[in-house]
């Protein structure tokens, strides 16, 4: 079962949102920042899941999102590039999902 301290020791701030009563968490990268929740928008609470990542800008408009395999390929990405670091930001961007995760994920829808 993930922590908060599991994301805040990878740089990750956490924030309660009020409307849906969930509890994100998130990183800043300038003028932009990433959201991560699990597939359905909600509190990512286990480990062996995927994960969804959100970029949104400065007037929290939607830009772009990547899936992850689980929260070990965010950590490996993460102890790989510094915290809130462009290469970080691109590296999640340049993220695909592996070959055996694609064909679980047709299946399932």
């Amino acid at each position: 079962m993930l922590s908060t301290e599991d994301f805040e020791k990878l740089g990750f701030w956490w924030d309660e949102t009020p409307e849906e009563k969930i509890k994100i968490y998130g990183m800043d990268f300038g003028s932009n920042y990433i959201v991560i929740t699990d597939e359905l928008g909600k509190t990512p609470w286990k480990g062996n899941e995927f994960l969804v990542v959100a970029v949104y800008n400065e007037n929290d408009c939607f830009l772009w999102g990547k899936e992850l395999k689980d929260f070990p390929a965010l950590k490996e990405l993460c102890e790989k590039y510094p915290a809130e670091s462009p290469e970080l930001l691109k590296a999640i961007e340049d993220y695909a999902l592996p070959p055996e995760c694609i064909g679980e994920r047709i299946e399932r829808y």
